[in-house]
């Protein structure tokens, strides 16, 4: 499934204040709240901090990508964040991080989510997505730029 079915402008935040893992995944899950995506801020949160101690999902190149299962969500989603400043995420480069795309798939669902997962690491793979992911300056802007790389 293209990334762009779980996207959505109002889950899409660059002005991330988060100086640590856990305070930028508490953001991230505040923006699914907000959009009405979750119910449970803390639940979810809970989760995805656990998630991360079973290891960094900080990929490198000033990117991480939190994920997890949870009841929360009935489908998957998508938040996407960018700090203004860096983020020490325990990347696998030691470098600190300023973009995340948190994934949320439904607890009990099939594994799409891990494709998915797979997709957005070979999207941020490219050098020149992702200095335009840290630099564009609006939701529709991201989803017009991840639409140019799903479409054949």
């Amino acid at each position: 499934m293209p990334i762009l079915n779980y996207l959505d402008p109002s889950t899409i935040d660059f002005s991330l204040n988060g100086s640590s893992k856990e305070g930028v995944i508490a953001e991230l899950v505040a923006i699914l709240k907000r959009a009405g995506k979750i119910e449970d801020q803390a639940a979810l949160t809970g989760t995805l901090l656990e998630r991360e101690g079973l290891g960094s999902t900080g990929i490198g190149h000033g990117v991480a990508i939190p994920h997890g299962r949870s009841r929360e969500v009935t489908r998957t989603v998508i938040a996407i964040g960018r700090t203004t400043g860096q983020v020490d995420f325990d990347a696998i480069d030691g470098k600190p991080t300023r973009l995340f795309f948190l994934l949320v798939a439904p607890e009990n669902g099939s594994n799409d989510h891990l494709f998915t997962l797979a997709k957005i690491a070979r999207l941020i793979k490219d050098a020149k997505i992702r200095e335009q992911l840290m630099t564009v300056d609006s939701p529709e802007a991201v989803i017009e730029l991840i639409q140019s790389q799903e479409t054949p």
